[in-house]
């Protein structure tokens, strides 16, 4: 009888994006996911050594994988069969920032450099910690500085990213990793976890895709809701102020306005736009 082969995908996160490709790649092998952090520890450690294949993977904080040193601690006690890192940044990916990564993060011959891979994530400024904050602001000042033409592709689009949420996971990009596990299985094992991986990354593709409606939902629920608080403050704000305040208000605003659509016409003309806001009239005025 053949025996299944089990994959275990241990992650440590800070915002997400390492979750997300833990759970692609354990979806892809038939395998469980599972955040490594201190307070689970001795679940996952009693674990390690029940599977054929273990996967730890994390997000980079500064140079270091987030976790690691206790990972690594850990494999002291319990050796798992076999065993492949990944590392998720907001670098493009590739073989530098792989490398980069790998040799921050392993002594000399610690671990088969094929045995390592390099993902990229999502990069949330205003989500990030104070630490982390002070390390991505200083480094972003530095490229700020440098001409255009002499930053990097990878420059050129965290700075793009700096004062926004970008998400540049990318699914396909675990394709290596997972036949990197596929490569200790048997064909046997490899036809039986073949159909239920495919039912497994469909079903998650569904939920993703209803996630980001429900989330696209309510971000456009929030920009109207939005846009009548500030109407109902503009119509407050009008109808409480003399005659003479009014018109110079509205003359402002028109005159603001012109000149975000650069309509010099407008500006010639911003009287008439009070004509507009005949409602909010004092009749005691």
């Amino acid at each position: 009888m053949m025996e299944d082969f089990r994959t275990l995908v241990l992650y440590r996160t800070s915002h997400g994006s390492t979750k997300r490709y833990a759970e692609w790649i354990a979806d892809a092998l038939n395998g469980e996911a599972m955040e490594a952090t201190k307070k689970t520890s001795p679940e996952w450690m009693a674990k390690i050594q029940t599977y054929d294949f273990v996967i730890f993977g994390a997000n980079i904080n500064a140079r270091g994988m987030n976790g690691l040193p206790e990972f690594k601690s850990a494999l002291t006690r319990v050796k798992p069969k076999n065993i492949a890192y990944f590392c998720v940044g907001s670098y493009p990916a590739g073989d530098q920032p792989k490398m980069e990564h790998y040799n921050d993060n392993f002594k000399p011959g610690e671990l088969d450099e094929d045995a390592f891979f390099y993902f990229r994530g999502r990069l949330d400024f205003i989500g990030l910690g104070f630490l982390e904050k002070r390390i991505l602001g200083a480094y972003m000042k530095k490229i700020e500085k440098m001409y255009p033409e002499d930053r990097n592709e990878a420059e050129a689009s965290v700075l793009e990213a700096y004062y926004d949420d970008v998400d540049w996971s990318d699914k396909r990009t675990i394709i290596p990793l997972v036949k990197y596990v596929r490569g200790f299985m048997t064909q046997e094992q490899k036809d039986a976890i073949e159909p239920i991986a495919k039912a497994r990354m469909a079903a998650t593709a569904q939920r993703e895709e209803e996630e980001e409606a429900a989330w696209e939902a309510e971000m456009q629920r929030r920009e109207e809701l939005h846009k009548k608080n500030v109407a109902d403050d503009e119509a407050y704000k009008l109808k409480h102020m003399k005659k003479k305040q009014r018109e110079a208000y509205l003359a402002k605003k028109a005159a603001e306005k012109a000149a975000e659509e650069g309509d010099d016409e407008a500006l010639l003309n911003i009287d008439e736009t009070i004509d507009d806001y005949s409602d909010f009239e004092d009749d005691k005025e």
